[in-house]
């Protein structure tokens, strides 16, 4: 079982020409760093798409969020269909990778209205509690502004991250910090990153194997 995110920029044709390839740069830096992080593979097509292969399923939802929040970061927002499943061949270039996970991911985006997270997992139901929580999480992610999401992308995935180590990491105060990350709920999402995971494996102890 392997974890498949398949996503896109939302509006991204309303982007003036001359801050596309800054648009481009952004998105392909926030997908290294995630794929760099969680040693996975990533690729760009169609100029504002995105596929994100993981090796270990549970940390999906770390590295959909942390993509969120570096895009938004940069004012940005991308919507991402999160998939667990089996995959029939592992290749270089994850774009010609078969599998149930490939194909869930992609037809949960095409399937996509006004969400910016789904998840679906191979032969589950995703139980009602989790799912419920994503969409909170949704909403939350989605009333995020920059400076907040940037705040919370440093306090996920700096070592120390502590709000004075913060403070001079992002060159402001520290009471500043701390109202960034609240106003960001950070500490809901942290919580609910560490429910994901354990979620996740409860899900797939009843998957097909």
């Amino acid at each position: 079982m392997i974890a498949v995110i398949s996503g896109d920029l939302i509006k991204s044709q309303h982007i003036p020409k001359q801050q596309y390839d800054s648009m481009l740069y952004q998105l392909d830096q926030s997908l290294r760093f995630v794929a760099n992080r969680y040693d996975g593979q990533f690729s760009v097509f169609r100029g504002d798409a995105l596929q994100l292969q993981l090796n270990q399923p549970r940390v999906i939802f770390r590295a959909a969020i942390l993509v969120y929040l570096q895009l938004k970061s940069a004012n940005y927002k991308v919507r991402q269909s999160l998939a667990i499943g089996h995959v029939d061949n592992l290749r270089a270039d994850i774009k010609t990778a078969t599998g149930a996970a490939f194909t869930l991911s992609g037809r949960g985006l095409d399937n996509m209205t006004q969400q910016h997270l789904i998840l679906h997992i191979e032969g589950q139901t995703i139980a009602d509690g989790f799912a419920l929580t994503i969409e909170l999480i949704d909403v939350l992610l989605d009333k995020i502004t920059p400076k907040q999401a940037n705040a919370l992308f440093y306090y996920l995935t700096l070592a120390d991250n502590n709000h004075a180590t913060l403070a001079k990491e992002l060159k402001t105060s520290r009471e500043n910090v701390t109202k960034l990350l609240n106003l960001a709920h950070y500490q809901v999402i942290e919580r609910f990153l560490n429910y994901s995971e354990s979620a996740i494996a409860t899900q797939l102890a009843g998957a097909p194997q």
